[in-house]
């Protein structure tokens, strides 16, 4: 037992310089400072070898207890035992507390790793990087990565479930396995704490995948209703408006044909390459343009010929306004909101949007709610549908990577005959039971519909 206790330590006052010992090497230090008297811990003990005589702080009271006092001392008086000098042993724990990594720099050492890497598109790590500091940053981004348990990440996304952003929350439980994976790799951390948890425990499990896809009735709706708001004189954009068709004709992402640039274009040989960067999967594709799709384009040219994209937008580049920029993808859908009458997220406007559009009903408004990727998804099913095309086939189109991985190694045909006789049925089919007035909607095989 020492010879201090708690009365005595918040007791204790001193006109000078004053160290009250407890034994066993640990002392109070009290002296004056300022008008306020200031209470430390020290540890006394001599260095392993020299025994030269030497202190310890070990810190401030009250912040740090008797009882922590005379535990930090016990800690120092083990290490001496073992012949580890505890000062030396403190000064090496401060460096390794300085240079360990808070989730805030683990994070960003994950993002920029991936940027060089190549490995993944750009809109992918965006969203991660807005998801991290929207929900995720403002409490774990100043925690050391090394002290981050399952209850401090649990806390995090239950504060996202509870303003009611499920997918939010399974996909920032997606950010946080895949960045602490990469500490761990690095040696930043033992392991990831994040693994245990499950998107079920926030009760964000993966909703179920949309299987809306439009059949050539409703399609032909859309291409009417986007010809008729041209010929209307709206606000509708005419490169908007190809926009659409071209994503219809090919089946190709949104990112992908907003962004679409001339380079990618051999209109005479009716052909679009897609290079690495520019897909999802990070694998090159090729397009095959149907004679549909090559005159809507071709008709872009004098708006948009002389600069290097395709579907150009209005808008100047904020970093060099001489110069254009692409179309941006959240256009396409906003379009589509449009149409149907959803001008909330149209515009983002509130009740005197929504109250307009109720006195003109939006031209799309009967059709099932549907978005700009359901597009894609009703380009790929009438492909098997009417055209009869086989599902590999279909798989190359989209440029989808085989689920079995022994089949992504080994399985290099690329079925280029194939894929142009399909796009280009699927253009002719377009032409006649979309783009002008349908008749009677037959099932088609790939040859059938060329010959239609």
């Amino acid at each position: 037992m020492g010879k201090l206790t708690d009365i005595k330590v918040r007791k204790a006052k001193a006109k000078e310089d004053t160290h009250i010992s407890d034994g066993d090497g640990l002392a109070l230090r009290v002296y004056p400072k300022r008008g306020i008297t200031v209470k430390t811990w020290i540890f006394r003990y001599r260095q392993p070898g020299t025994g030269k005589q030497t202190k310890l702080p070990l810190g401030d009271y009250p912040a740090l207890t008797l009882a922590d006092a005379r535990q930090a001392a016990r800690a120092a008086r083990q290490q001496l035992a073992e012949g580890i000098d505890p000062k030396r042993a403190h000064a090496a724990k401060r460096q390794e507390n300085a240079e360990a990594a808070t989730m805030q720099t683990a994070f960003e050492s994950w993002i920029d790793q991936l940027r060089v890497g190549g490995t993944v598109s750009e809109k992918w790590t965006d969203r991660h990087s807005d998801r991290w500091r929207l929900h995720l940053k403002s409490r774990l981004g100043e925690m050391l990565a090394r002290d981050v348990t399952r209850g401090h990440l649990a806390g995090a996304l239950d504060a996202m479930t509870r303003k009611g952003i499920k997918e939010e929350t399974r996909k920032a439980l997606t950010t946080l396995n895949l960045m602490l994976d990469y500490a761990v790799n690095r040696q930043l951390i033992e392991q990831n704490p994040a693994r245990l948890l499950k998107p079920k425990d926030f009760a964000a499990s993966a909703a179920r995948p949309r299987d809306r896809a439009l059949n050539l009735g409703e399609l032909r709706q859309v291409w009417a209703a986007l010809d008729k708001a041209l010929d209307s004189g709206s606000r509708l954009s005419p490169v908007t408006v190809a926009a659409l068709k071209v994503l219809i004709l090919t089946g190709a992402r949104r990112e992908e044909v907003a962004r679409m640039e001339w380079a990618e274009l051999d209109l005479d040989a009716g052909v679009w390459v897609l290079p690495e960067v520019r897909t999802k999967n990070r694998r090159g594709h090729t397009v095959y343009l149907s004679p549909l799709a090559v005159e809507i384009l071709r008709g872009l040219e004098p708006l948009s010929g002389t600069g290097p994209y395709v579907f150009e937008s209005s808008r100047r580049n904020l970093d060099a306004p001489e110069q254009a920029r692409s179309m941006h993808p959240d256009t396409l859908s906003r379009t589509i909101y449009r149409l149907r009458g959803d001008e909330d997220k149209a515009k983002g406007k509130g009740k005197k949007a929504v109250a307009q559009a109720d006195r003109e009903p939006a031209p799309l408004a009967n059709l099932e709610h549907f978005t700009v990727h359901d597009l894609r998804r009703s380009a790929a099913t009438a492909w098997g549908e009417y055209l009869k095309t086989p599902p590999h086939i279909i798989e190359r189109m989209l440029n989808h990577l085989p689920e079995d991985k022994l089949v992504a190694t080994y399985q290099r045909a690329v079925y280029a005959d194939e894929q142009r006789k399909a796009w280009e049925a699927w253009g002719a089919l377009v032409e006649r039971q979309v783009a002008r007035e349908p008749g009677n909607v037959i099932s088609m095989s790939v040859s059938s519909a060329k010959r239609a």
